[in-house]
């Protein structure tokens, strides 16, 4: 998917200086060399009063060592059921 702004205006910046059409991605004025600022969207901390971003969870335990075998029942007598 290709992201086209919708006007011409969108993909030039304007010198602040000099009033010059320069290109979005130009840093500095073709026509003064004054330095031109970045439109890009500003970095925020979230929208007032949203939860915070939860951390990375942690990474699992190692598991833990199979227990002991039951020890065997006492051997039941001849003839008796169970």
């Amino acid at each position: 998917m290709c992201f086209r702004p919708a006007d011409a205006q969108a993909a030039s910046k304007t010198c602040p200086e000099c009033g010059a059409d320069n290109g979005y991605f130009d840093t500095e004025c073709s026509k003064c060399g004054a330095k031109l600022e970045s439109r890009g969207p500003a970095p925020s901390a979230g929208a007032p009063g949203a939860p915070k971003m939860p951390g990375a969870p942690g990474a699992p335990g190692a598991p833990k060592p199979p227990g002991a075998p039951a020890a065997p029942g006492a051997p039941k007598p001849p003839g008796a059921n169970s």
